[in-house]
């Protein structure tokens, strides 16, 4: 039994690990730089920003054992969607079946979306396979009623809460199965208990949440606001990691095909699949609401990753029973009327978009879809360093968001650093930089005074050396410029070698 899902995890652990080697972007560089500061300081940093601390915490155990590395520090997500994989097979094989749990777990390993965010240093694939888990025991406890899955289940429900505050939509859909299996009883049995135990062990963490619900309302979030276009780009991200504009010509073919087909075995089985349905569809409803005017949008596919990925885990599920119904129910000889025929001809057709999406997650790289923009921190580093040619002088970076990006790749020989006196640190996914000492510098005229040159790297400005001449005081000059641009959807870059200007009379 445990053979299926130890391979489908070899080979999902694979294919995200042929790409993982990419900058990082903001979101990652968060992570990276928590990992810095001892457990009680993360709590209090990840306090300032929008998420719970478990994740964070979690990584810098991992480092610690592991190294500090994007490339080690990432494989903590690949490990996770890996467990993930495992649950959701358990989960799935004990409810449909051996053939329906292979059926869907391949295409959950190959899911686009899914190899997407495995890259990724964040918390993604650890929620999803504490859902995943949950969403096991929850079934386990309702068909047993024995009290230790009901307690397995409480303690994995607060543990996600602790890890990402969207994880409580999928609790949501759990209760709409629930609701759906118990009838007119719902109300009368002992299903509140393991829900009043996961609220008591997150208390701790409430009044921190209502600070970080505070400061978002003051300050605003980054979402557009929910209209038909982001509801596209929703699908287009589940198939293929594109944008709905993307999908054209004969892709747009064959995600029409896609989509019927999925569509259609959803409702043929729908009322075998409640559990599987409700994780797809009650998360987006509920995100679409919360983000409709008075609210400020907090449309954020990635937040709701389980409910994207129950996509093609209900289509691998519906397969498994059709073959099984046609096989049960006919003994004609016909093409048509053949599970294996069936079967394969449905998984070619998904396999098939899995595929072209698994090729755009490579092309575009660590792309975020949601600003249209691709962090080159990584080549940005690399070019400063080759360009140094063995001086090892210090890079200063312009603005705090691109020192954060860079951090994680800083070092001895070419440590990057960024200027107290320039940071905007209104927002809380600053209050790391403000807080801590690392890389920062404090007193540019002192610093000044200890060196003789350094780089000094950022966006390239309209004006190419306005904006980073301000700050150096009389007395240096620029000896080197470079503008680059790594890639369509990064910025262009000015790198700048500036030097003392012994010549110069301070008179």
């Amino acid at each position: 039994m445990i053979l299926t899902p130890a391979v489908l995890g070899v080979l999902y652990m694979v294919l995200c690990i042929c790409n993982l080697r990419q900058s990082i972007w903001f979101d990652e560089s968060f992570s990276s730089y928590l990992t810095r500061f001892d457990l009680g300081k993360i709590w209090n940093l990840t306090a300032a920003d929008v998420h719970p601390p478990f994740y964070y915490i979690v990584l810098k155990g991992w480092a610690h054992f592991f190294g500090h590395t994007d490339f080690a520090m990432r494989m903590l997500s690949v490990v996770f969607g890996a467990v993930a994989i495992l649950f959701a097979f358990l989960w799935l094989k004990y409810k449909y079946g051996l053939k329906a749990a292979m059926l869907s777990s391949f295409l959950l390993s190959i899911s686009p979306v899914f190899i997407r965010y495995g890259q990724e240093m964040r918390m993604y694939t650890m929620v999803l396979a504490i859902v995943f888990a949950s969403t096991y025991f929850l079934q386990l406890a309702v068909d047993n009623e024995k009290r230790r899955w009901w307690l397995i289940y409480a303690v994995l429900v607060a543990v996600a809460m602790w890890t990402h505050y969207f994880a409580a939509f999928a609790f949501c859909a759990h209760l709409v199965y629930l609701f759906k299996t118990y009838g007119k009883s719902f109300w009368k049995k002992r299903i509140w208990a393991p829900y009043l135990l996961a609220i008591a062990l997150f208390l701790p963490w409430m009044p921190s949440l209502f600070t970080q619900v505070s400061n978002v309302e003051q300050n605003g979030f980054w979402v557009s606001p929910v209209n038909v276009t982001v509801m596209a780009n929703y699908f287009g991200e589940d198939l293929y990691y594109m944008k709905s504009d993307e999908i054209q010509n004969w892709l747009l073919l064959l995600a029409t095909v896609t989509v019927l087909l999925i569509l259609f075995l959803a409702v043929r089985y729908r009322k075998k699949m409640i559990m599987l349905l409700s994780m797809a569809t009650v998360p987006l409803l509920l995100l679409v609401l919360l983000s409709l005017p008075p609210l400020n949008p907090v449309f954020i596919p990635r937040y709701i990753i389980y409910a994207m990925l129950a996509i093609p885990m209900t289509a691998g599920v519906s397969i498994g029973m059709l073959t099984n119904d046609i096989a049960l129910k006919t003994k004609k000889k016909s093409l048509l009327q053949r599970p294996a025929i069936v079967g394969f001809c449905a998984m070619a057709v998904l396999v098939g978009s899995s595929a072209i999406g698994i090729a755009t997650v490579y092309a575009k790289g660590n792309y975020n879809m949601y600003t249209d923009t691709k962090s080159a921190s990584k080549e940005l580093f690399n070019t400063v360093v080759a360009m140094d040619n063995g001086n090892n002088l210090p890079i200063i970076s312009n603005s705090e968001w691109l020192y954060y990006d860079m951090a994680a790749y800083t070092s001895e020989k070419h440590p990057v650093l960024f200027i107290d006196e320039l940071a905007d640190y209104r927002y809380g996914s600053l209050e790391p930089l403000k807080q801590s000492y690392f890389g920062k510098i404090e007193n540019l005229d002192e610093w000044l005074d200890t060196h003789e040159s350094f780089w000094f790297v950022g966006s390239a400005p309209e004006n190419p050396y306005g904006q980073y001449l301000e700050f150096p005081r009389n007395g240096w000059r620029v000896t080197e410029v470079s503008n680059m641009k790594f890639n369509d959807h990064s910025d262009t870059y000015q790198i700048l070698k500036l030097e003392r200007d012994e010549g110069y009379n301070n008179d």
